[in-house]
């Protein structure tokens, strides 16, 4: 008998304190019955996001030199634009396009990157759990890809970046 398909988990939870020990009641999903493990799961989740976050930030540093360059390497264009009656505002929105086209077509190459490794795992298991064939249900690292962790790190990349480049562009651009 399923009860968690008719009540709430929090009402479970309290049935369960009133009057499991006299039914015998146990929890009856695994998310009830492994809920610090979950816990500790979202938790690295979360820490791992923050790292890899960070990580970004400091890659961001590389995009910054590339727009920098771009702009003063071009610092003769931008006189013949301003002499052809570009505004610095059109100036400046076309090096934050550059910059964000960076940063959009490095986050598209990394989340390719990573979902095909994460296939290749997954089809091949080239990250093994024991090199001595320990006793492991499975032989293989498991990797599990969600749509919503792709997008968030997507957003993540591209915001960061789309940031990382505005100052930049935006001081050089008027010099």
């Amino acid at each position: 008998f399923h009860l968690h398909l008719f009540f709430s988990p929090r009402f479970l939870r309290l049935l369960f304190l009133v009057v499991g020990h006299c039914l015998l009641l146990r929890p009856a999903h695994q998310l009830e019955q492994q809920q610090d493990v979950f816990n500790v799961m979202q938790i690295e989740k979360l820490m791992a996001y923050l790292f890899l976050t960070f990580i970004v930030m400091v890659a961001c540093f590389n995009i910054i030199g590339s727009v920098s360059m771009l702009i003063i390497e071009k610092r003769g264009d931008m006189a013949t634009l301003r002499h052809l009656g570009a505004t610095d505002s059109m100036i400046f929105r076309i090096f934050l396009y550059e910059g964000r086209l960076i940063t959009l077509l490095g986050a598209v190459i990394g989340i390719v990157l990573g979902l095909l490794l994460c296939w290749l795992q997954q089809t091949f298991g080239f990250i093994s759990l024991s090199s001595s064939g320990g006793n492991f249900i499975i032989d293989a690292y498991p990797v599990s890809v969600h749509a919503l962790d792709v997008l968030i790190v997507l957003l993540t990349v591209v915001v960061v970046g789309s940031l990382a480049v505005w100052y930049p562009v935006r001081y050089l651009s008027r010099r």
